[in-house]
C-alpha cells in the first residue's frame, strides 16, 4: 500500500513473510547497510532516537558482515556514541549493550592502532557492568584495561571501579590499601601517623587560605585540568566513604583539609564541592562551629551548580544534607536524601544506593509512616540484592527487622521480604564480624527495640554490648545510623536500666551517667545547631533525669514540655 508518499505493508504477516523469504547473510547484510545509511543522516541531523536505531540495525546484521577494518572503526565510534546517549538517559543496560557490540567490531592490534577508541568503549562498559551488577564482565574488562592502558591516569577508572566492587563485596580493608596505594603514587599519600597536631596544622593552614577568599572569588576560580590531580580527589572522596565501616575515623579530618587546599592550588574540579561539604560538616559537627560550618555547606551546593557535573551532583547533595538536617527543620531536609538518590541514579553514581539507604534510616528514626517507610526499605533491600552490595543490606537489615516487628509482621514468611535467605544470613555474619561500625548499629537497634516493647533484661544487654564498642564512625559523616538518634535512645535506655536497678546503686549509678552524658550531647545540639530539631529531645532526656532522681513534679513539667514541642515542630 501506500500512504503519504510511502510505500509499506497491508499487515505484518506479509512484512514477515517477506523477511523470513531472504537468506540469513541477506537479512544482516540489510539491517548492516540500512543501519549505516541511518546512521550516517542521525550524526548529520543530531538526532539521538535515530542514532540509536541506526546502531541497533547495524548491530542486528553482526560483525560478520563488516566489510573491512575503516568500516569496523566506524561501526566501533557509532558504538560509543549511541551507548553515551543512553547513558545520559539513565539506561546503563541499553548502553552496556552498545558498548559490549562497539568492543566486538575491534580488531586484533586495536590496542596499539585505536588505543583512545578502545580505552573509552572499554571504561564506559567496565561502569554499565558496575551499574548492572556484573561482576564478572567487569572484572574481565578491568583486567584489559589494567593490561593494556599506556599511563597510570587511563588506569584511573579502573582502579575506581575496582575499589567500588571491593567495597561492594565487603572486603573494605583490600579497597582501603588499594585507595592509599593509589595515593601514594600520585605523590598524595597522607601522614603515617595521624595527630591532633597534624589535624590542627592542616586545619589552621586551610582556614588561613580561605580567609582571604569570598565566595564569589572561589566560584570564579579557574577549572582543575591536572589529571593526577582530579584522579587524587576522587580517591580521597571515595576514601573518606570507606573509612568509617572499619573504624579507621583518625584520618578523616584530614581529607576534606586535603582536598580543599588541592583545590585552591590547582583549580576546581568536580570533587571539589564534595570536599567543602565535608569541610563545612566538620566545622559544624566537630568543632561547633556550625554557622562557618553551615556557610560551606551552602557554598559547597553553589559549587555545584557552577561546575556543574551530573556525575556527582548526589554525592555532593549527600554531604551537605548532614549539617543541613541539624540546622534546618529535620523533615524537609531528610526528603533532601531522595533528591540525592535520583541525581545519583539518574548519573550512574554507583553510591546512589547509600543515599537511599540513608535516608531510610532517617525516615524510620524521625517517626515517618511506618508502612511507607517499610515499603521504601524493601525497595532498598532489592535493590542493594541485585547491585550484590553486600554493605548496605548488612547495615540496613537490622532496622528493616526492626520496623517489621513493630508493624506485627515479625513472623511473616522470609520469602515475603526478599532478603533472609540462609546465605544472605551468612553473608551478614561476615560483614558483622568485620565492620565494628555494623556490629554497634546492631547492638543499638536491639536496645531500641528493647526500650519499645519493654524488654529490661534484653536492653540491659544489648545496651551493654553498644556501650563497650564505644564511639566509632565519624561525627561529620553519615555512616549507619545519626549520631544524635543514637545518643537520644541510648538515653533513654540509660535512664530506664538505672531506674529499674536501684537496688544495686552503684551499678545504677554508671547508667544514669551514662543517661546525663546522653542528654548533655542533645542539649549542645539544641544551642548551638537548632532548638526546632532537639529541644523536644533534650525536655525528654531531662524528664527521664529528673524522674530517675524522684523530682516527679518536675519531670511531669518536662514530659509535658517535650509533647508539647514535638507538636508544635511536627517531629519525634
Amino acid at each position: 500500500g501506500k500512504r503519504n508518499g510511502k510505500l509499506y505493508f497491508m499487515h505484518d504477516k506479509l512484512q514477515e513473510a517477506a523477511y523470513s523469504m531472504m537468506k540469513p547473510e541477506e537479512r544482516c547484510l540489510h539491517h548492516n547497510r540500512y543501519g549505516l545509511a541511518l546512521g550516517f543522516v542521525a550524526e548529520r541531523e543530531k538526532d539521538d532516537k535515530m542514532l540509536l536505531t541506526a546502531v541497533g540495525q547495524i548491530n542486528h546484521g553482526g560483525s560478520q558482515v563488516v566489510i573491512d577494518d575503516e568500516q569496523a572503526i566506524v561501526v566501533a565510534n557509532l558504538n560509543l556514541d549511541a551507548g553515551m546517549k543512553a547513558m545520559i538517559m539513565s539506561d546503563f543496560f541499553l548502553a552496556h549493550s552498545f558498548f559490549n557490540h562497539g568492543i566486538s567490531y575491534l580488531r586484533r592490534g586495536h590496542w596499539t592502532e585505536h588505543y583512545d577508541l578502545s580505552l573509552q568503549l572499554f571504561n564506559l562498559a567496565a561502569k554499565c557492568a558496575l551499574l548492572n551488577a556484573e561482576h564478572e564482565s567487569l572484572q574481565a574488562l578491568i583486567d584489559q584495561i589494567m593490561h593494556n592502558a599506556k599511563c597510570f591516569e587511563d588506569k584511573s577508572q579502573a582502579i575506581s571501579n575496582t575499589i567500588t566492587l571491593l567495597t561492594w563485596s565487603g572486603n573494605v580493608l583490600g579497597a582501603i590499601e588499594l585507595v592509599k596505594s593509589t595515593l601514594s603514587s600520585l605523590g598524595e599519600g597522607l601522614p603515617a601517623k595521624i595527630t591532633s597536631s597534624v589535624i590542627k596544622q592542616n586545619l589552621d593552614n586551610t582556614k588561613a587560605q580561605l580567609a582571604s577568599l569570598s565566595d564569589d572569588t572561589l566560584l570564579s576560580y579557574p577549572a582543575m585540568v591536572n589529571p593526577s590531580k582530579i584522579l587524587a580527589l576522587e580517591l580521597f572522596t571515595t576514601y573518606f566513604q570507606i573509612l568509617p565501616l572499619v573504624h579507621q575515623t583518625a584520618v578523616m579530618p584530614l581529607i576534606p583539609l586535603k582536598i580543599i587546599q588541592i583545590s585552591l592550588a590547582y583549580g576546581m574540579s568536580p570533587r571539589a564541592p564534595i570536599g567543602f561539604a565535608q569541610y563545612g560538616n566538620f566545622l559544624a559537627l566537630v568543632r561547633d562551629e556550625f554557622e562557618e560550618g553551615y556557610r560551606y555547606v551552602k557554598f559547597a551546593l553553589s559549587l555545584m551548580k557552577k561546575i556543574p557535573s551530573r556525575a556527582y551532583a548526589g554525592s555532593v547533595m549527600f554531604h551537605a544534607n548532614y549539617t543541613k538536617v541539624h540546622v534546618e527543620p529535620m523533615q524537609s531536609v531528610i526528603e533532601c536524601y531522595l533528591d540525592a538518590y535520583l541525581a545519583s541514579m539518574k548519573s550512574g553514581n554507583p553510591y546512589a544506593i547509600g543515599c537511599s539507604y540513608v535516608y531510610n534510616t532517617f525516615c524510620f528514626w524521625s517517626g515517618k509512616e511506618l508502612k511507607a517507610v517499610v515499603s521504601s526499605m524493601k525497595e532498598t533491600l532489592m535493590e542493594s540484592k541485585y547491585q550484590k552490595n553486600l554493605l548496605v543490606r548488612a547495615l540496613m537489615l537490622p532496622t528493616f527487622r526492626m520496623a517489621l516487628r513493630l508493624m506485627g509482621q515479625s513472623g511473616a514468611p522470609q520469602q515475603d521480604h526478599d532478603i533472609n535467605t540462609s546465605d544472605e544470613a551468612r553473608n551478614e555474619d561476615d560483614i558483622t564480624g568485620k565492620h565494628v561500625l555494623h556490629l554497634r548499629a546492631v547492638f543499638f537497634v536491639r536496645l531500641s527495640q528493647a526500650l519499645i516493647f519493654r524488654e529490661l533484661d534484653e536492653a540491659r544487654d544489648a545496651a551493654k554490648e553498644y556501650f563497650s564498642i564505644g564511639e566509632v564512625g565519624c561525627k561529620f559523616a553519615v555512616t549507619t545510623i545519626p549520631s544524635f538518634f543514637m545518643k537520644l535512645y541510648s538515653g533513654l535506655v540509660s535512664f530506664w536500666i538505672g531506674r529499674e536497678i536501684n537496688d544495686k546503686k552503684k551499678e545504677s549509678m554508671k547508667w544514669l551517667a551514662r543517661g546525663v552524658a546522653c542528654k548533655d550531647e542533645i542539649e549542645k545540639l539544641a544551642a548551638s545547631a537548632s532548638k526546632w530539631n532537639f529541644q523536644n529531645k533534650v525536655y525528654l532526656l531531662q524528664a527521664e533525669e529528673q524522674f530517675c532522681r524522684m523530682n516527679f513534679e518536675e519531670a511531669e513539667k518536662l514530659y509535658d514540655a517535650a509533647i508539647l514541642t514535638s507538636k508544635a515542630h511536627i517531629s519525634f
